[in-house]
């Protein structure tokens, strides 16, 4: 079969959304990742590993026998483990900081090119410029380390920024704001860069074009994602990442296929990443009622609705 995307980008997917027991980094994220390893339908792969030698090394070979590109889902590690990079107590970010480099260590085993993370919810007003400034050292800390482990090809360490939707914000969430702070960062630490969520923009009540245009030089990779946002009382309303084109949301195949023009109008596609390529993944978290194959299915089914549109104009 023709993959014609993959011209112009690597075709991702962020598994442990569709396949949630990937998420406990137990057997069958290793025998899931094999399954999809197989399938020349995606050109990259987005995983969050495994625990202990023997799987690990398992799941490195599978992964590099695959010959995708390979992200690592730091960001739901760091949130299941409770490793905030901008903890005021000393000690707790020091052992996030640990942490998320024994995530580097393994990410650099399978062979990654990007790794991403995030920040947790924001503390009081009063201590959030404190935090910022925690975390913003965090960053450079990982950045330089990551650099230490492949100086001439170094593990990309990406941030992704969150919605404000709940009575809890995140530190991070809009996003010109976040970025002034990356830019400033990737001035000693070029590997440092932006996961930009689809998703998350919009929760953020951003505009989608607008905003990448504006931040197009620092993104590492994309988390192609939807949200519905306009109806509190929806079991989807938030950050639930429902499948493409769910009645009241805000992605479908048209949105899709307008965001991917846009993209290729901006030169996105040509410029150069740590992946070669960029890569664009598919996040769907498979909804109630729902199989991960099923809703694997149907996200495939939507992005090549969404991509057949691009190729029509």
């Amino acid at each position: 079969m023709d993959y014609p995307w993959a011209e112009f980008f690597h075709l991702g997917l962020v598994v442990q959304a569709f396949f949630p027991q990937a998420r406990e980094r137990k057997g069958p994220a290793l025998e899931i990742t094999r399954k999809l390893a197989a399938d020349p339908f995606f050109q990259a792969l987005e995983i969050s590993g495994v625990e202990g030698p023997a799987l690990r090394k398992e799941l490195a070979q599978v992964v590099r026998a695959s010959g995708k590109t390979l992200v690592f889902s730091g960001g739901s590690y760091c949130r299941a483990g409770g490793h905030n990079l901008h903890d005021l107590e000393e000690n707790k970010r020091g052992k996030a900081i640990h942490h998320v480099k024994e995530i580097i260590d393994e990410a650099h085993d399978y062979g990654c090119r990007v790794l991403y993370v995030m920040g947790f919810e924001a503390p009081s007003p009063q201590d959030c410029e404190r935090a910022r400034e925690y975390f913003a050292g965090s960053l450079a800390e990982l950045s330089f380390y990551a650099r230490g482990k492949n100086p001439s090809a170094p593990l990309a360490v990406s941030v992704e920024n969150f919605d404000r939707l709940t009575d809890t914000p995140f530190l991070f969430g809009p996003t010109l704001q976040f970025v002034g702070m990356l830019r400033d960062l990737r001035r000693q630490n070029p590997n440092l860069g932006l996961t930009f969520d689809t998703s998350h923009i919009l929760q953020l009540k951003e505009d989608l074009a607008s905003t990448f245009s504006r931040v197009q030089d620092v993104i590492a990779h994309i988390h192609l994602s939807n949200c519905l946002i306009k109806d509190r009382s929806s079991p989807f309303y938030g950050d639930k990442h429902p499948p493409y084109g769910l009645p009241g949301s805000e992605i479908g195949i048209a949105e899709l296929s307008g965001f991917f023009r846009k993209l290729k109008a901006q030169g996105y596609f040509s410029r150069a990443f740590p992946t070669g390529k960029p890569v664009l993944s598919l996040e769907v978290i498979t909804p109630p009622g729902r199989t991960p194959g099923e809703t694997l299915a149907e996200a495939k089914e939507a992005f090549q609705k969404a991509w057949a549109e691009v190729e029509q104009k």
